[in-house]
């Protein structure tokens, strides 16, 4: 009888009949390590260091714990003892990765598949996801269309999106996305990824739906939050932006992002000693950030603080040279402090920007400020022909134009004989915005 017994357990691979490897899985999956490893030493013991079951669960152990180097002469062990088996290549490609070495954990991948006797998507995923770390984007996107295909399910779908994405193949990643959650029940990472990229691609409407999801699913989702917040921003519907972006927070207190949105939709609602709180800490958080900077820099010039919005905005600048707003504030903070470098500051941002109604309007104003009412009615034009290409013209910019070009005629600037006057396109004037601007004679802050 006891010679039966140990011939059923001499076979150190097999779950037949009295071997132990189920209570190894057992041990291991409750979260037992420290009895898995006893297990797997007294086993080791008794089949001479040749039982491969227990070198593997030994070595997913190790792995879990951190110790990497351990887990791969393990998994290596089990390699020797069976070299037909992908299970242990799979784990050694999984350990090289996690210690970036992502050239050798392709190469064991490979391997892998080779050995392997069906198509694996896990394999083809993690083939992806090497080829994304090494930069070869266009071999990642085939891999992961071979995960897709062999039924990798969300993970494959979401990574083949990522990478069109990567490769500016935006109609892609939105097909992508779009079969991912048709055919599987999707997470709420995947939901708030292919909202957010809907957002991008202007469906808006589609974007407020799987971003709602994602937040049904997981409240504390902060990219979700996040998204839902910038589409509330930009519909003035600041409570309930403030509301999803205090989610996103608790979910995720050092999102420079949230500290940043928070900052300036507190801003919009003249709590400013909170919104400068904010966006300070995002600066904090974030030092070569030139977003943070140039919020901050918005910020201050909003609560008359010129010389410091001057250095935030200096800072975004230095991070960011080739951004016409941030360099059209710096013109308006040292035009505030009487500095004669304001000017220089206006051609640079109009410079980079010629298109751009916004800043030329700036330049009108200030040309008009410094007494050199030819130019500014110069520019003025310039303006009223970009707002005139324009399908919808916005209304507040049409109003400060209208504004200028009163000012400027009662100053006695008028158009050369026999020129057409300037074309102003029809829009929603607000009235009390033009009294503002005319009782200000354009103070430094039309932006």
């Amino acid at each position: 009888m006891k010679k039966r017994r140990f011939s059923l357990e001499s076979n150190a691979d097999g779950f037949n009949t009295g071997s132990r490897n189920w209570l190894l899985h057992a041990r291991y999956v409750r979260g037992e390590h420290s009895l898995c490893l006893d297990l797997a030493d007294e086993l080791q013991k008794q089949y001479d260091n040749k039982h491969r079951y227990a070198h593997y669960i030994k070595g997913s152990v190790l792995a879990d714990a951190g110790r990497l180097q351990e887990a791969l002469e393990r998994y290596h062990s089990c390699i020797r003892l069976h070299p037909q088996d992908p299970e242990p290549l799979k784990q050694v490609a999984k350990c090289l990765s996690r210690q970036h070495r992502f050239q050798l954990s392709l190469e064991a991948y490979l391997e892998a598949d080779k050995l392997s006797k069906h198509p694996d998507p896990d394999i083809y995923c993690a083939l992806a996801e090497c080829s994304w770390n090494l930069g070869e984007l266009e071999n990642g996107v085939e891999w992961a269309r071979s995960a897709v295909q062999a039924g990798g399910g969300e993970r494959a779908g979401a990574l083949l999106a990522k990478l069109l994405l990567a490769c500016d193949d935006v109609q892609g990643a939105l097909v992508a996305y779009d079969q991912a959650l048709t055919t599987h029940a999707c997470g709420a990472d995947t939901l708030a990824a292919a909202g957010a990229l809907r957002l991008r691609a202007g469906d808006p409407r589609r974007a407020f739906q799987l971003l709602g999801a994602a937040l049904a699913q997981q409240p504390t989702q902060h990219a979700a939050a996040l998204a839902l917040a910038a589409m509330m921003l930009q519909h003035k519907d600041l409570d309930a932006a403030l509301s999803r972006l205090k989610a996103a927070l608790t979910a995720h207190p050092t999102c420079v992002a949230a500290h940043a949105n928070l900052g300036m939709a507190l801003l919009a609602k003249k709590k400013y000693i909170a919104a400068l709180t904010c966006l300070q800490r995002a600066s904090w958080a974030a030092p070569l950030s030139a977003r943070a900077a140039h919020d901050l820099g918005v910020a201050l010039l909003v609560c008359k603080r010129p010389a410091s919005a001057f250095c935030r905005l200096a800072t975004a600048a230095a991070l960011q040279p080739f951004q016409p707003d941030t360099v059209l504030l710096i013109g308006i903070a040292l035009e505030r402090l009487e500095d004669s470098r304001a000017d220089a500051a206006f051609s640079r941002a109009l410079a980079l920007a010629t298109d751009d109604p916004l800043i030329r309007l700036n330049v009108a104003g200030r040309h008009a400020r410094a007494g050199r009412l030819a130019e500014a009615l110069q520019e003025a034009e310039a303006t009223a022909e970009l707002l005139q290409k324009e399908e919808k013209p916005d209304a507040q910019l049409t109003s400060s134009l209208v504004s200028l070009l009163e000012l400027l005629s009662e100053a006695g600037q008028s158009r050369e004989p026999g020129r057409a006057p300037p074309a102003i396109p029809d829009a929603e004037v607000d009235l009390p915005a033009v009294e503002a601007v005319k009782e200000d004679q354009f103070e430094a802050d039309e932006v």
